[in-house]
């Protein structure tokens, strides 16, 4: 039997994410779905994939010192191998420095031809001896180039944040979004109570801490794949984000009641609200794609959620009776998770704001009319930009003078809360992901 060699695989995700513009996660697991890894292995492809792929930007200006044409002239296979070399040589302090030129040259002769492991060869030695050559831009001459390029980010991503953040705070959001994502999960009471759960997981010996602003939500500090843990496949927790169950416990939903979710896929926060609900009123799960919508249910069922409706439409033109109470996790730019998805920082444009922003103005506008009078209705992204968040709100407000937005205060958390009563989370202030939400009342 062939052994598999982690670097082989890792190369071949890189390579379609640059060139297919694959999504990193799913490339990820559609891989380890068709091979037989072990745990260690598959974790090491994970960190290979995000951070190479999330330091993109800052490995290419490091090797551009040391190559005599652009980057962007090579094959992409060469131009991952150096990549995906020097990213070990930065960052892995347990592979030797050796090791990492050794497994590049491999990989060169594998997926190129004599020539191009020269260059792998040359290029990694030569960086390795004159490492002091790489100098990095000034603040002082363009404080966007400097960070964008010391902390990989497009510049026009680091343009937005500094209008909002100081340069201190926009550094410090870059480099959190640059470390490895922490895994968190809720735990489901239709399956397990809190004891229980927390029995198992000593057991186990799982090292795990609670929420900071969420009883019910747990953060993983044992290197456990959560997905293949007894307790995720038995439906007793849901990997999400604390930051998820703000909208949730806004929306307040009370056994009996009546609620839509727009944009279920792939049914976190819908799966919550049914929880709450205790199975009982009428949830109604909507989502426009068929096979999102497949997942959505696989998860309800896992988790033991019953009297689901699911139907499949598209948010801006959906119309059924009025509902006690509506959930917009509206499509976004994801801004706010971009340390959980390695690709997405190189895949946006600000073309992707402007219309995105359109998409959430129509949902909003269609959800509103789907709303009872004295009904609640709660918009929510995973996104930072204001074009996505504050602007759809304030637009919204302008338009329906029969809405009114009331403050989170009363339902989370004041730490999670800004001066305009919008739940803001921000990764390297409360240690979730960025999110937004927006809680509004149909008055008359």
């Amino acid at each position: 039997m062939q052994k598999i060699n982690p670097r082989e695989i890792t190369l071949k995700i890189l390579y379609e994410i640059e060139v297919k513009s694959a999504f990193a996660n799913e490339t990820m697991d559609s891989y380890f779905g068709r091979v037989k890894l072990s745990s260690l292995d598959s974790r090491f492809i994970r960190q290979l994939v995000n951070g190479t792929t999330k330091l993109r930007r800052r490995l290419d200006y490091i090797l551009s010192f040391f190559l005599k044409k652009e980057i962007e002239k090579l094959s992409p296979w060469v131009r991952n191998i150096l990549r995906l070399g020097l990213y070990q040589i930065e960052y892995l302090d347990r592979v030797p420095d050796h090791s990492a030129v050794d497994e590049s040259v491999k990989l060169a002769k594998r997926f190129g031809h004599k020539g191009t492991a020269g260059l792998v060869n040359a290029v990694l030695r030569s960086y390795l001896r004159n490492e002091e050559k790489v100098t990095f831009p000034s603040m002082e001459e363009d404080k966007v180039k400097a960070i964008g390029t010391a902390y990989s980010f497009p510049d026009w991503i680091i343009e937005d944040w500094l209008k909002i953040l100081s340069e201190k705070e926009t550094i410090k959001l870059c480099e959190t979004f640059n470390q490895k994502a922490k895994v968190s999960f809720r735990l489901n009471t239709l399956r397990i109570d809190q004891k229980s759960l927390e029995r198992a997981l000593d057991m186990k010996k799982i090292k795990y801490r609670k929420g900071n602003f969420l009883d019910n939500f747990y953060w993983m500090e044992s290197k456990i794949d959560l997905e293949n843990l007894f307790l995720f496949q038995k439906g007793y927790v849901y990997p999400q984000d604390e930051s998820a169950g703000f909208s949730v416990r806004m929306l307040a939903p009370r056994p009996g009641e009546s609620i839509l979710d727009m944009c279920a896929a792939p049914g976190g926060k819908l799966t919550y609200i049914a929880e709450l609900l205790k199975n009982t009123g009428r949830l109604i799960a909507l989502d426009s794609s068929p096979d999102r919508m497949a997942r959505v249910k696989e998860n309800c069922q896992r988790l033991g959620i019953e009297k689901v409706i699911y139907r499949t439409g598209d948010a801006q033109s959906y119309s059924s009776e009025q509902v006690d109470k509506v959930l917009i996790d509206a499509p976004c730019s994801g801004l706010g998770v971009l340390g959980r998805n390695s690709d997405a920082r190189w895949q946006k444009n600000r073309e992707d704001i402007k219309r995105l922003a359109k998409l959430q103005s129509s949902i909003i506008s269609n959800a509103a009319n789907l709303v009872k009078k004295g009904g609640v209705m709660i918009y929510t992204t995973c996104t930072l930009s204001r074009e996505e968040n504050e602007n759809i709100i304030d637009s919204f407000l302008k338009r329906r003078d029969d809405f009114k937005q009331e403050n989170a205060l009363d339902f989370v958390d004041s730490r999670v809360i800004n001066q305009y009563g919008f739940v803001r989370t921000y990764p390297h202030i409360h240690e979730l992901d960025g999110t937004f939400a927006a809680r509004l009342k149909k008055i008359c």
